[in-house]
């Protein structure tokens, strides 16, 4: 099984909420490594401080318009992060999938086909229920695992790149995590953090820092090789669409 280009496996990684500290320090280790990003943006919060009391991340700028276009231009994405994070259900999925998907659409002017479930993945059901209604190709999730490339775009695992997982199991950071795997099952890693900051993450179990980004990136091009895709997830998954008899050789 090769991917485009002939590839044998992929790499991806988002950025939940889209804070502006991310043009400071994480596009930098990006540019270094020559790896796409994406931004899963809150649809209502684009270009303001951040409005989720109670989050670690309450409060930090979010990305402008501009910034986001600008980051299009070098290549990275963009997913919508519900209406106003405030958790999916059956009750207001009208609102925080199909509405929040014109929201951001009209904000950003420009097409945004891909949602990324806010939360954890209790929203996930609800958020299948009303993604094909509100036109989006995917649906990215917290469910830590390697993609094949035969699966369910509705139903994308991500793998949490944080500097240290609550107890009761304490999971330090592991540079290496499920590279392996994809490389074993010819599949597609989408890492996903939120905002790296030097030294210390803003939430340990929630985020990692710059240098254990750059780790990160560092193994995946120097085991992967020429054989790893690095890619946006947007460009993936219209990637599998257009080979809709993809299966393992």
């Amino acid at each position: 099984m090769a991917w485009k280009y002939g590839k044998k496996w992929v790499y991806s990684i988002t950025y939940d909420e889209g804070c502006e500290d991310l043009l400071r320090y994480a596009l930098p280790v990006h540019r270094r490594y020559g790896i796409p990003g994406h931004v899963a943006l809150v649809a209502s919060q684009v270009g303001v401080r951040r409005n989720v009391p109670g989050s670690s991340y309450d409060g930090m700028k979010i990305l402008s318009k501009q910034q986001i276009h600008d980051l299009v231009s070098e290549g990275w994405g963009v997913s919508c992060h519900s209406l106003t994070h405030c958790g999916v259900t059956f009750e207001n999925g009208l609102e925080e999938v199909v509405r929040a998907r014109h929201v951001l659409e009209n904000a950003l002017e420009m097409e945004v086909r891909l949602f990324c479930v806010p939360g954890d993945n209790t929203g996930y059901p609800a958020a299948r229920a009303f993604a094909e209604q509100a036109g989006y190709k995917g649906i990215l999730t917290i469910y830590d695992r390697v993609n094949l490339p035969s699966g369910d775009l509705f139903n994308l695992g991500r793998v949490p790149l944080h500097s240290e997982y609550p107890p009761p199991f304490y999971s330090a950071y592991d540079p290496y995590k499920r590279i392996h795997q994809a490389i074993d099952l010819g599949g597609w890693i989408i890492d996903y953090c939120h905002c790296p900051m030097p030294d210390k993450p803003v939430h340990p179990a929630k985020d990692c820092t710059t240098q254990e980004l750059e780790q990160r990136f560092e193994k995946v091009c120097q085991i992967g090789g020429s054989d790893v895709w690095l890619a946006e997830p947007n460009e993936v998954a219209d990637w599998v669409l257009s080979n809709p008899s993809l299966v393992f050789s």
